[in-house]
């Protein structure tokens, strides 16, 4: 008996989700927080823009491994709830800094994230052109 199709995204995602979550505590428990935190989170929203743009520009991604990596992986690798309870805790102008700094360098990830995806498709047609 064959499981599910949505069944089997969820176990994907849960899987994802698991390894992210991992991944996000080794890596914030070796740099002191909040600094972990935006570190996990722009790292996190580098690659969440080069996947989704992956699918505009150049299509290596089929949508259940997204799903995994996006939606299960990347999604419990960054932390938004972590991120206010540190800027919480912070108070006055640190806290100021910590929103500008992962508001800011997030988005500008994500940016990056695109600009990696329209360079590699256009290195990849110029090949294609090339043979």
């Amino acid at each position: 008996m064959k499981a599910p199709k949505q069944l089997i995204e969820l176990s994907g995602i849960a899987s994802g989700g698991f390894l992210g979550a991992i991944s996000r505590y080794l890596l914030t428990s070796t740099i002191v927080s909040p600094a972990g935190t935006l570190f996990v989170n722009v790292l996190g929203s580098l690659f969440l823009g080069m996947l989704m743009y992956d699918n505009e520009y150049i299509g290596y991604i089929d949508q259940r491994t997204r799903l995994i990596i996006g939606t299960g992986f990347l999604g419990s690798f960054t932390t938004f709830s972590t991120f206010a309870v540190q800027t919480y805790s912070l108070g006055g102008t640190p806290a100021i800094v910590n929103i500008l700094a992962n508001i800011i360098l997030t988005i500008l990830a994500v940016f990056a994230g695109r600009g990696i995806i329209i360079h590699i498709s256009r290195r990849r047609s110029q090949d294609d052109w090339r043979t």
